[in-house]
């Protein structure tokens, strides 16, 4: 029994990081689209408590997942006091670009959720969406006038 221990655990310890390697090329190669694709990371930023009045900032990364290049067309928000821009409107294949988001408060309170759809022609999801959330309460100024 300690011979055959003796002989499978060093070709365990061999073959192991092959096969694991190989499990992670399956899984990028799953994941990988015919055509223009687009992955963004991450899908929701939670800014957690935040004051009224506030300008934050947060960046996405938009990836092309495709084996064509990604055109990214009109970026929309949900609301007024949400921005978003990307500096680069054509990603080739395995290549990145960042979505730049800013979300004003304002005299919001209580918890707020806002989205930002991104329009591509990417074979996956013609209209990629990524959302933003925060709970406002009053700036200190504001309070100290009651």
């Amino acid at each position: 029994m300690k011979r055959l221990v003796g002989v499978l655990l060093p070709l365990a310890l061999v073959a192991l990081p092959a096969v694991m390697a190989q499990g992670r090329q399956g899984e990028s190669k799953a994941k990988q689209v015919r055509g223009p694709g687009i992955e963004v990371t991450p899908e929701e930023h939670d800014f957690g408590k935040v004051q009224q009045n506030a300008k934050l900032e947060t960046e996405f990364e938009i990836r092309n997942i495709g084996t064509e290049e990604l055109n990214i067309g009109r970026i929309s928000t949900s609301c007024g006091c949400t921005a978003a821009l990307t500096s680069e409107r054509f990603v080739k294949p395995g290549e990145t670009t960042r979505l730049k988001v800013t979300l004003e408060t304002r005299m919001y309170q209580g918890a707020i959720e806002r989205s930002i759809s991104i329009a591509t022609n990417a074979a996956n999801k013609k209209i990629a969406t990524v959302k933003l959330k925060a709970f406002v309460v009053e700036s200190n100024e504001d309070s100290s006038r009651s």
